[in-house]
Order: structure tokens, then sequence, then C-alpha cells
């Protein structure tokens, strides 16, 4: 426990009697406010000073809230870019190794793909754009597809326009607009209104071919199982540590 000298503590109690808060006398001579509250317990404060410190907290949080929410906004936001620069190595795997496109199709499917013997060909859903792009670019670049194949089919609510919806996501499947099946909006959403504004239905990837269905579910299975292989998989992960030279110990 720091000491300090009774001037610092007479300081501090006269401050208090004059209708000082405790964080200004903790600017003021630099003391902790859990200190300061031990020192100045016993003094009785005037309802005018009682007043005077509570609009003082209320001001403070005031001008102080948004510097603060600013200041881990900030902060958050360089943790994330610290988080993204140090896997940004990843984005060129797929460039150097056509097989990662094979694997992370496969296992994009096995999550959201429709699976065999359920359905017969393949089908893959999401409404996020970008899981889509990714998933149709991985396809037409690791597989030998045929474009004539490619259906789509978009789910979507009732106050939403089809014609409108068809046009976005033939732009981001780069799938013709006649390789696109007609549907009908969700029943269940009717005389509701779509809260979400750039909310722009399900899109479905069909394609016509049990072999592709299969081989993208027997990929993303392959991978699960070998990372869920318990044991198997922990002796393998000793086996290849164990082949991985000591590093040098500092000499005394």
């Amino acid at each position: 426990m720091r000491y300090y000298p009774s001037q610092i503590k007479e300081n501090a109690q006269k401050l208090r009697k004059n209708g000082w808060s405790l964080g200004e006398i903790s600017l003021k001579i630099e003391v902790p406010k859990n200190t300061l509250s031990g020192w100045v317990k016993n003094i009785r404060l005037t309802k005018q000073q009682i007043k005077r410190i509570k609009e003082k907290i209320v001001n403070s949080g005031i001008i102080g809230r948004p510097l603060a929410l600013e200041t881990n906004r900030k902060k958050i936001e360089r943790w994330k870019k610290n988080i993204r620069d140090s896997v940004k190595h990843f984005e060129s795997i797929l460039i150097k190794n056509p097989e990662f496109g094979k694997l992370v199709c496969g296992l994009l499917y096995l999550c959201e793909g429709s699976k065999y013997p359920s359905t017969r060909c393949l089908v893959f859903g999401n409404s996020d754009p970008r899981i889509i792009r990714c998933f149709i670019n991985l396809l037409r670049i690791s597989f030998n597809i045929n474009e004539e194949k490619l259906r789509c089919r978009i789910m979507y609510r009732y106050d939403q326009s089809l014609k409108e919806l068809n046009k976005y996501w033939s732009d981001v499947t780069k799938i013709p607009l006649h390789n696109f099946y007609k549907s009908k909006p969700d029943s269940r959403t009717k005389g509701k209104s779509t809260l979400k504004a750039d909310y722009k239905g399900i899109c479905a990837i069909h394609y016509l071919s049990t072999n592709l269905q299969f081989e993208l579910q027997s990929i993303g299975e392959i991978i699960i199982e070998s990372g869920a292989g318990g044991d198997r998989t922990l002796d393998l992960l000793h086996a290849m540590q164990s082949r991985v030279p000591a590093a040098p110990q500092p000499h005394n």
C-alpha cells in the first residue's frame, strides 16, 4: 500500500469540503479515488454541493461516453485489422493449389448443400451474395462443369419483386436469366414487411449432376471425418511435432 504525506490527505479533505467530486480531486492531486473515498468518508456535503457533483457526473458522462465509444471503436478496428492481416496469406492459396478450391467447395456444400440421396442433383443455397459468389466461382474453377446444366431458383418474401431479385442474382452468379426457375413467394410472409433493406432472398444454385453432388458431399465428409478423428488425429499431430527440430537453447 502506497504511503501519502499528511499534507496531501489534508489537501484532499479541504477540496472535498469545498464540494469537489472524487474524480476532480483525483485528477488534481493524483491519488486514486478508492483511496480518497476513505479519507473523505466522514465529510458531510451541503445539498448544493451534492447537486453540483451529480450534475458534474452527468455532464462528464455526456462528454466522456461518446469519446469512450469512439476510443473503443478504434481499438476494435485495430484488433480486426491485425487479425485480417495475419490471415491475408490465405487468399493466395487457391491460386497456388487448385485442390484447395475443391476442398473449400466441398466444405461449403456439406454445410449448405442438399445431400444425396434426399436429392439427386447439386443444390446449394444461401442469402449471402459473397458465399454464393465464392461457391459458384470455385465450382467453375475447380471442376469441369457444363454451364448449360446450371440453374438458379430464388426463394423470396411476399413484398419483394422476383424480377428484380432474378436480375440481382444473375449479376452475382453470372447465370443467364433464362436459366432461372419460376418461383412463388413464401406465403408465410404475406402482409409482413421485409425489415432488412439489403435482404435479397435466398439464392439456390442447381447443377443437374448427381455425380458432382456426391463428389462435393464426399469431399466435405472426408475433411470433417479427418478433423474429427479423435485419438488418430492427435497421434498424427504429435508425430508431426516430433519431427520438428527442437529450438536451440541459449548458452549459459
